[in-house]
């Protein structure tokens, strides 16, 4: 049998037959793959650490008629921070879903996985907002997928905006031209936009910002998202919610 080696990230585990796995994989090079992990739920499995979701592991895979089993396999990195935070583990679960609804078999995305493993990274340390994380990652993956907003021009008139803006499903419109559903945006909340989409991967992430210009930068996010597809994701609530509470919690606080 054909062996092929592989560098990706564990998106989903399926369980199969009494202690195997089907994991869908996000890879160097090759996109989107299922693979098979034989014995992958023993306790006492090699393939056990390499099988876990948000798991990143360089794979050997046997290629049979129908199917890619494991070989061999080295964790490179577990992301085990995301393990030991509610926020973190929810904005990571909304990471992957967006990545395992939208690839493509056999579509390459290299870009799409470094900034997958950039937010796990950020999102494991637990230093930066989970909903910051998730927003910036959300708004990047529409640069990759190639629905990029317009973020310094009104989509009406071609006019520079800087103030008085709001935002719709094509990008930033001046407030003479508003109309329909739009949002919002003050001008921390344009500069915090500007400067998710136009900064490179490395860098997107690490702003400082008010829960209330991160929750703008969400809202826009998720408009994008409910223009562009049309199912919902099953995490976006959850993503809400935990926006929810940490605005809550921070304006107790100072009340304290």
């Amino acid at each position: 049998m054909e062996s092929i080696k592989v560098r990706g990230l564990v998106l989903k585990e399926y369980e199969a037959g009494e202690s195997d796995k089907r994991l869908l994989l996000l890879c160097k090079e090759h996109g989107r793959m299922m693979i098979y992990a034989r014995g992958a739920r023993k306790h006492k499995s090699k393939f056990m650490a390499c099988a876990q979701l948000f798991t990143y592991s360089d794979f050997v895979l046997t290629v049979g008629r129908n199917f890619k089993t494991i070989a061999q396999a080295e964790v490179i990195e577990s992301f085990y921070g995301l393990r030991t935070d509610y926020d973190a583990l929810t904005a990571a679960h909304f990471i992957v879903e967006i990545c395992e609804k939208t690839l493509l078999e056999d579509t390459q995305c290299d870009d799409l996985l470094l900034l997958t493993l950039k937010s796990l990274g950020y999102l494991s340390k637990q230093k930066l907002p989970a909903l910051q994380i998730a927003s910036a990652f959300a708004l990047r993956f529409f640069v990759f997928y190639g629905f990029a907003p317009e973020i310094h021009y009104c989509t009406v008139c071609g006019e520079a905006v800087d103030d008085n803006i709001f935002f719709c499903a094509e990008g930033l419109i001046c407030k003479k031209h508003k109309s329909g559903y739009s949002i919002a945006l003050s001008s921390a909340g344009i500069f915090a936009l500007r400067y998710i989409i136009d900064s490179d991967i490395s860098h997107a992430f690490l702003f400082n910002a008010r829960d209330d210009v991160i929750k703008q930068i969400w809202d826009t996010a998720i408009m994008l998202w409910r223009c562009h597809f049309e199912w919902k994701l099953k995490t976006m609530d959850y993503i809400i919610r935990i926006s929810e509470n940490h605005i809550n919690n921070r304006a107790e606080n100072r009340r304290l």
